[in-house]
């Protein structure tokens, strides 16, 4: 779209598979107090795209959400009669002022997908202001190259706290019980093989945010970042000891993360929770980074069956691929019983990386 084009395009073909293929969820690391299902949206995107998606509205928007306006991706040159849409709200650099005078919970950007760099400034524009973001799912795929089969449904199912909560107690407290002698044998193990505690905790982001403790067993030397700062692990990495190589192959180290998957900080399959310093460095430099964060942690998921060690930051940008894959379609059983199972393999054969 051009930067005088104010008005949308209402004339030949409609873009209907935008509005059909909805949105693309983000949210901040601090998400607003009024985070439920009341709540007002905008269509950042004055054009065909966003009219579409007002247009077919009512296949997405549930009881008791209302699309409130649109907002222009550009400063507005003329006040613009709307027939039969809502309030053209104003442009995107009054998005605070927008967003406090009519009480905005989220944000539909519906852009052209040629229109690259504007998409992340409206991006950085919601989450310096905290406000909750959707991605209409072709910008996704434009954007950061992946496509999805399915809308990115809302992340507030009964899934995530009924049957799924459910099931990960259950299966984490089995397995918990199951793996409990062994846990004397690693303890020895890391005792005779280095200095230092057998357990570690860390501070982790979780779900919308949250800050937790993850525990682990400990796999490095003690203080070994002590001069170096956080650094990512690497596969020749001589933070690592001699039984923390073997614990990591196995993934092992893992184990006492049941725990944090008892208390509901976490889930058996899911994105791996990261440290706040990686969180914020990743949110500013990764376009949807922090859509991570719209479900719980997990002990596995498919970018660790999937790939190897974040040596560099083309290495994240790959398991991000696989981590919004997994949130996209985390109700397929089959998705879940195989990285299960691949899970199980690697810690059988130890031929993790």
């Amino acid at each position: 779209m051009q930067k005088g084009k104010n008005r949308p395009e209402m004339e030949g073909p409609m873009i209907e598979r935008n509005a059909a293929r909805v949105t693309q969820p983000g949210i901040s690391l601090k998400p607003g107090a009024n985070d439920g299902l009341n709540y007002n949206i905008a269509i950042v995107g004055f054009n065909r795209i966003g009219y579409n998606l007002y247009k077919h509205k009512d296949g997405f928007l549930r009881k008791k959400q209302r699309i409130v306006g649109f907002i222009n991706e550009y400063p507005l040159t003329q006040d613009i009669p709307l027939v039969n849409m809502p309030n053209l709200l104003g442009d995107i650099s009054r998005l605070h002022q927008i967003v406090q005078e009519h009480r905005i919970q989220k944000i539909i950007i519906a852009l052209d997908p040629q229109d690259f760099h504007k998409v992340h400034e409206v991006i950085e524009h919601c989450e310096r202001e905290n406000v909750r973001y959707e991605l209409v799912s072709d910008l996704y795929d434009v954007v950061y190259g992946h496509a999805f089969s399915q809308i990115f449904r809302d992340i507030s199912r009964s899934w995530e706290f009924g049957p799924r909560r459910i099931f990960d107690f259950l299966v984490s407290s089995l397995l918990f019980l199951l793996f409990l002698p062994s846990w004397i044998l690693i303890a020895l193990a890391i005792k005779l093989d280095s200095r230092g505690p057998v357990l570690y905790s860390q501070e982790r982001v979780g779900k919308k945010g949250k800050i937790f403790r993850i525990f682990k067993f400990r796999s490095m030397h003690v203080d070994a970042e002590k001069f170096t700062g956080p650094q990512l692990a690497s596969a020749n990495d001589p933070r690592i000891t001699r039984v923390g190589r073997f614990l990591r192959k196995t993934r092992l180290d893992e184990l006492p993360q049941l725990i944090n998957v008892i208390k509901g900080d976490m889930s058996l399959i899911g994105p791996r929770p990261e440290r706040p310093y990686f969180v914020e460095k990743y949110r500013r430099e990764i376009p949807f980074y922090i859509n991570r964060l719209e479900v719980k942690p997990g002990v596995t998921g498919l970018a660790q069956v999937e790939t190897g060690y974040d040596e560099t930051i083309d290495d994240v940008r790959i398991k991000l691929k696989y981590d919004l894959q997994y949130i996209d379609k985390r109700d397929s059983i089959r998705l879940n019983l195989k990285i299960l199972f691949k899970t199980l393999w690697v810690v059988l054969t130890a031929k993790g990386v």
